[in-house]
């Protein structure tokens, strides 16, 4: 049951610790702090976490699989700036429920290439989880109808996460996990330092936030949750190669917010209540045919 320490139990930790980023992000955001800096700070702090737990050996020169690396710190990147837009432009619960379909695409390209053999239980699991982060995050066909833009953008952001979790589980061995993530993110770190220096508006930005107590205590600490939650999901994907597997587990995030609220005594109407319910009965379901079956 080695699999079952890594592949199962890191992107586990990875999507308990899930609530607390958007709980913090969203502080941060009522104290002043823009959605786009609060981003590309938390990936400058996520690449700095990469290089000190990681430290990788050898030199910076870049050489085959190095630039596998690199375009897949771009596809990272281009995940987050979707999902950003996509968050900016509507319902955040339709933008939750569409990016349940990163699993979807991670499934697809690590059964076409045998990385995970294709079996009824993975199917079915990956399924399953779909329809439960849907409902779990309220989602509704309505909703989709009514914010088809943030449902394409959500889209594209999967299909580039998906991507990225995919190649990081079939190559980053060729050159090791801990070179492959530490420049996957230094790309995803060094182009948002070139996004917030850009324009003159954005550089304002950054300095409100970081100049405000609250705003910047969030933006710094939304980094370094982000941070860790991104080592222990990378981690998994790169070493046990399950990046399916992983994906499955970590979609459980949907049921941990629902835990979440619970415990704080957020209140909900009923409608929404139950399609939780069901949702979360789902995802349990879920992850009981990948894990037990």
């Amino acid at each position: 049951m080695d699999w079952l320490s890594g592949a199962v139990t890191l992107p586990l930790i990875g999507a308990a610790l899930h609530p607390l980023l958007g709980a913090t992000i969203q502080k941060g955001t009522a104290a002043g702090a823009r959605l786009t800096i609060t981003v590309c700070v938390a990936n400058l702090v996520t690449a700095l976490i990469f290089l000190l737990y990681l430290n990788p050996t050898g030199d910076w020169q870049l050489d085959g699989r190095d630039w596998w690396a690199v375009g897949n710190g771009i596809l990272f990147f281009l995940g987050q700036w979707f999902s950003i837009q996509s968050v900016k432009s509507g319902d955040l619960a339709v933008h939750s429920s569409a990016l349940g379909m990163k699993v979807v695409v991670v499934g697809f390209f690590s059964m076409m290439v045998g990385l995970e053999p294709s079996s009824w239980n993975l199917v079915s699991g990956v399924i399953l989880a779909v329809i439960a982060v849907f409902l779990v995050s309220g989602g509704s066909a309505e909703g989709w109808r009514l914010h088809r833009k943030t449902v394409g953008l959500t889209l594209l952001a999967c299909l580039f996460f998906g991507l990225n979790d995919f190649l990081t589980g079939w190559q980053s061995r060729e050159i090791g996990a801990a070179r492959w993530l530490t420049l996957m993110m230094g790309t995803s770190g060094f182009i948002s330092v070139c996004l917030i220096t850009m324009t003159g508006q954005r550089r304002s930005h950054f300095f409100v936030a970081m100049t405000h107590p609250t705003a910047r205590a969030c933006v710094l600490g939304a980094g370094v949750i982000l941070g860790v939650q991104a080592l222990l999901v990378n981690l998994a994907f790169s070493t046990y190669s399950q990046p399916t597997l992983s994906n499955v587990v970590y979609s459980s995030r949907g049921l941990m917010a629902v835990g979440f609220l619970y415990l704080i005594g957020r209140k909900s109407d009923v409608r929404f209540v139950r399609n939780q319910t069901i949702g979360a009965v789902l995802m349990i379901g879920a992850l009981a045919i990948v894990l037990v079956f």
